[in-house]
């Protein structure tokens, strides 16, 4: 009789041999690809003594990552940048290079420490991949936030604008693109429920249309003067900022089943269970698709990808978590404010096209933090809380924090709207609509990875060359 390895334990070192007839095809599993390196992964001991003042936990904060020695940079641009602006302002363009690259380093291990300080992962434990996704993106565009109020406050319209969109193109290009490339590379395919890729797909549609059709109505000249733009901004700002608690209230508890992978799987497998020898069903065929399933298996020999690397464990209390967000979002507060002030001296002083910067460099470094986690997600195959990471902080830009800027600042008379330029608005179409045929799949690769990435890279070659289009602060839609 033929035998085969029980499939239920995934990569495990006992296996017990069961005849062909007894094993239900349900059983055999729509697995990841094999882990190219596979080991196992010892139990972890979890009696840790948690921190619940501040100064004991500083180091566990401030420096348990490799990354954390670039905090050094934040006393050494922070305090020279305010002391300058108070007491020698005419030094401060001499000073503002040094100033902006200081605050972009600055900001990376900042940012990252909001998206991975421990309060995050104890209140992901207690969610499901979605929601664990969607914690992880609210906190990491806390500094993208932050940075577009405080341009906001000073008429920066076009950093604003820039920022913000390049924030969205390097979550769904560069950030998603280096966790399908390097998780492809550990897992030959990496799968994630349908449901929340046709979401999200559908989501980025309506966020992209919201900023698309702003561009098109001016470009086709119908409007009638510049009223007409902001009016039109506002009103579509509305109906966006709706559509994204609709998306929040559809994805964590009207439908939040649909969202959980492993609930989600269940249900699948549950559906596709045969039905008994003797009730209609032919065992015959049962075994033909078994030994369909083997021989494609014997091809590409598959175990369950299932590597969970659990995070760390948390090393102080909630309370002292919640204590440690707010003040490492107020430094974030800071170097974000410095960013604001330097950027204009640093592009010129360097000769550097300050759309480039505003739109490429920027958000790089401030989504260091996405980055970070959705590639860790990603290499643990965990491609729920992966999406959630990048995509959704894509969806929370575009449908939330976009139209935020735009009702504050009509609520502050500052004449923000969602008309991007031309080139601005393509980049972006091209974007959602090669990430959607992607999310529509339920798969990813490493060539996924790598076709996004290259997309990117072409996208920053244009903004390289993108000329500035003006000089006035007051105009929304030329100024800086």
């Amino acid at each position: 009789m033929l035998k085969i390895r029980s499939p239920s334990v995934g990569v495990s070192s006992d296996s017990s041999d069961v005849p062909l007839t007894s094993v239900p095809s349900s059983s055999i599993l729509p697995v990841s690809a094999p882990p190219l390196h596979a080991k196992t992964h010892p139990a972890k001991k979890t009696s840790k003594k948690l921190h619940s003042s501040f100064m004991p936990s500083i180091v566990s904060v401030l420096f348990s990552t490799k990354i954390s020695v670039l905090t050094i940079f934040m006393p050494v641009t922070v305090i020279p940048y305010y002391f300058l602006l108070k007491f020698s302002p005419e030094s401060l363009d001499t000073a503002s290079p040094y100033l902006f690259l200081g605050s972009l380093l600055a900001l990376v291990p900042f940012a990252e420490r909001l998206v991975l300080t421990p309060h995050t992962a104890q209140l992901a434990l207690h969610t499901n991949d979605t929601y664990s996704g969607l914690l992880n993106a609210t906190f990491g565009n806390f500094s993208e936030l932050i940075l577009s109020l405080l341009a906001m406050h000073k008429r920066l319209y076009r950093v604003v604008q820039l920022s913000l969109l390049g924030s969205i193109l390097s979550n769904l290009l560069l950030v998603l693109g280096c966790s399908c490339l390097l998780g492809g590379y550990r897992f030959r395919i990496q799968r994630f429920t349908t449901v929340s890729g046709a979401v999200s797909s559908g989501m980025l549609m309506v966020a992209t249309a919201g900023l698309v059709l702003p561009c098109a109505l001016k470009m086709s000249g119908q409007e009638d003067d510049a009223l007409d733009e902001i009016n039109f901004s506002r009103g579509t700002a509305l109906v966006m900022f709706f559509m994204y608690w609709c998306y929040l209230l559809f994805s964590l508890k009207t439908n939040q089943f649909e969202f959980d992978s492993v609930a989600h799987a269940a249900e699948e497998r549950n559906r596709s269970t045969p039905k008994k020898v003797g009730d209609g069903h032919d065992s015959d065929g049962e075994e033909a698709e078994i030994s369909s399933l083997l021989s494609s298996a014997a091809r590409s020999p598959v175990v369950v990808a299932d590597v969970d690397d659990d995070d760390e464990d948390a090393v102080m209390t909630y309370d002292l978590a919640l204590k440690w967000l707010f003040a490492v979002t107020a430094v974030v507060g800071f170097l974000s404010d410095v960013l604001v002030g330097t950027i204009e001296a640093f592009t010129e002083r360097n000769g550097l096209n300050p759309v480039f910067t505003a739109a490429i460099v920027i958000p790089i470094f401030g989504n260091a933090a996405e980055h970070a986690a959705s590639v860790m997600f990603a290499y643990r195959n965990k491609m729920d809380i992966c999406l959630g990471i990048a995509v959704g902080s894509s969806i929370q830009i575009a449908l939330c924090v976009v139209p935020a800027c735009v009702l504050l600042g009509w609520a502050t008379d500052r004449d923000f709207s969602l008309f991007f330029e031309g080139y601005e608005t393509a980049c972006l179409v091209m974007t959602v609509m090669t990430v959607s045929f992607f999310l529509i799949g339920g798969t990813s690769n490493w060539l996924i990875g790598a076709l996004f990435i290259g997309l990117y890279i072409i996208i920053a070659f244009g903004f390289w060359i993108h000329e500035k289009e003006g000089d006035s602060p007051d105009n929304p839609h030329e100024g800086w």
